[in-house]
């Protein structure tokens, strides 16, 4: 029988120094009595009250839970700057929490997302009293998954700046807070007219500003807080529990650092992708219903994992293999897109296969690579007029991401479609996808998009997977092949389903739609319209690269 739940005592506030005689402030949830427990640190940049429920949740579970505000957020002090301050701040933090009377000397970090990246980044300095981490959609490189995929700028980031300066000490900002309770009038600013909101607040202008400053993979995101990827042999070797979902923008990077930090280290290494957004852990995606199994207590988990790796405890709900994936697909409409739990021995699945699809003319997509030369497929691609964000790895959990029916914008004329036949038989996709595409355009600079759909008999077509290239340099009349990396995605397309890809050059307003004009990123003068061109010839096929499960 489990032990009772123990009393946690109400969480007291502290200033805790760092190294440099800035204090950030703390919340301790402790155990009711006496005694030295293993403690359970959260450090964040969203306000530490709102680890409250956590904090309650493993307190009364047998741990110290240390909930603390990043540097120049909330309560603490400092200015704070994105990322690059939380490798030493959180192994001084790290260290504190060791050496308090009511702790063991074994600390944990917990945490999603920012809290993750942060994790990753203070294992870089490998602090003597960590033991272990669970570590929800922290990725391995910022500029690819969030800040400029593809080369493109995702505008995901200035509405995180933005929700950053609202927030910013030392009181919320209505002026701010009222342009993200609807954002859209705000992104269609030029880029430079949309810096002049943060005029006030420098520190996040400057954030901002370096964020167009670096549209290209420099120094400047090659910095440990970034770059959680160039920086695997630095980080200390414990226990890491990885989590995430197949519409998390930073899912492919979590799936790299599980993938590098197995190989590279000794300790055990856990992961699990559900069919969850960024927000993860719910049986619900945008439209789409995953069925009563893709719900998870993400506590429990947490929970049975540092039970093992603090308590000596055997694991309960977490079992012995490395990989457990939810496998997306096979229920009954797109709304109800189903799907169950599977386990792999290792990421990506011993069982997959590349499998090449080629794009046709007349819309066909097949095994077989063209055997002719028609004539490529042209669109107009107007930058005033985007291809709207429908689904995918959209910031957003709700209304703009994870599953919405992609039939809605296929009628536009800037969407090529291409699609199979309706399969006989069952096909499971596991794995990452590529395409790769012959382009070409009358534009010196112009954007290509590509994603993955399962089409149901009714027409109903759920998103599975997509990406962003932006080509520069291009010459007139001069087709050129390009990759496209639509990251990676477990689904079963059945019998009576068609596999689509579409293929565009806008993803509004994820994406910052191309000028066309080749100008320095966030300097434009003017935008154009681009006469885009898709090449799927025998001498110049394109196609996408599929892990088929066999």
């Amino acid at each position: 029988m489990p032990s009772p739940l123990l009393l946690a005592l109400a969480a007291a506030t502290v200033m805790v120094p760092m190294r440099d005689g800035v204090k950030l402030a703390t919340d301790v949830y402790r155990p009711e009595g006496d005694g030295r427990f293993p403690v359970l640190l959260y450090r964040t940049p969203y306000n530490k009250a709102g680890t409250r429920t956590a904090g309650e949740f493993f307190s009364q579970r047998g741990y110290v839970v240390v909930a603390q505000d990043c540097r120049g957020r909330f309560a603490s002090e400092g200015n704070f700057y994105p990322f690059v301050n939380e490798g030493l701040d959180g192994y001084d933090a790290i260290e504190w929490a060791a050496a308090q009377p009511w702790s063991n000397g074994k600390v944990g970090t917990i945490g999603g997302s920012y809290l993750a990246w942060d994790q990753y980044h203070a294992a870089m300095y490998r602090p003597p009293h960590l033991v272990a981490m669970f570590a929800l959609v922290g990725g391995a490189n910022f500029i690819e998954e969030f800040g400029h995929p593809g080369g493109a700028p995702n505008l995901g980031w200035p509405m995180w700046m933005l929700g950053s300066a609202a927030t910013s000490p030392p009181a919320p900002r209505e002026s701010l807070l009222q342009v993200m309770k609807n954002p859209a009038a705000w992104l269609a600013l030029h880029p430079q007219k949309r810096a002049e909101i943060f005029a006030e607040l420098p520190n996040y202008k400057r954030i901002y500003e370096d964020f167009y400053a670096h549209p290209d993979f420099d120094d400047f995101w090659k910095q440990k807080g970034f770059y959680t990827a160039g920086y695997h042999r630095e980080m200390k070797d414990v226990p890491i529990f990885f989590l995430s979902g197949w519409y998390d923008y930073f899912g492919e990077g979590v799936l790299d650092n599980f993938v590098a930090l197995g190989r590279l280290q000794k300790t055990p290494k856990k992961l699990w992708m559900g069919p969850w957004p960024h927000g993860t852990g719910n049986r619900r995606c945008g439209e789409a219903d995953f069925g009563e199994a893709a719900a998870v207590n993400q506590n429990e988990i947490a929970r049975d994992w540092f039970d093992h790796w603090m308590k000596d405890a055997p694991l309960q709900q977490i079992g012995p293999e490395p990989v457990r994936i939810f496998r997306m697909g096979g229920g009954p409409t797109g709304s109800q897109h189903g799907g169950q739990w599977q386990t792999a021995p290792a990421w990506p699945p011993p069982a997959s296969r590349p499998t090449s699809y080629y794009l046709q003319s007349g819309g066909m997509l097949g095994k077989s690579a063209p055997a002719s030369a028609p004539k490529p497929s042209t669109y107009t691609y107007d930058p005033e007029n985007p291809v709207p964000t429908m689904g995918g790895r959209y910031p957003s959990g709700g209304a703009g991401a994870c599953v919405q029916n992609q039939a809605k914008i296929e009628p536009r004329p800037d969407v090529l479609t291409f699609q199979t036949e309706p399969l006989s038989s069952p096909l499971e996709v596991t794995g990452k996808i590529r395409a790769r595409l012959w382009i070409g355009s009358d534009a010196p600079s112009t954007d290509f998009t590509a994603k993955l759909i399962d089409v149901y008999p009714d027409g109903y077509a759920v998103p599975l997977a997509d990406g962003v290239r932006r080509v520069r340099r291009l010459q007139p009349g001069k087709p050129q092949q390009i990759d496209l990396d639509l990251g990676s995605t477990s689904n079963l397309f059945a019998a009576g389903h068609r596999l689509r890809v579409d293929v565009s050059s806008s993803n509004y307003p994820r994406i910052e739609p191309n000028p066309n004009t080749a100008e320095p990123s966030g300097r434009w003068t003017r935008r154009v319209k681009a006469q885009n061109t898709l090449y799927h010839d025998q001498r110049r096929p394109s196609s996408v690269e599929l892990p088929v499960v066999r």
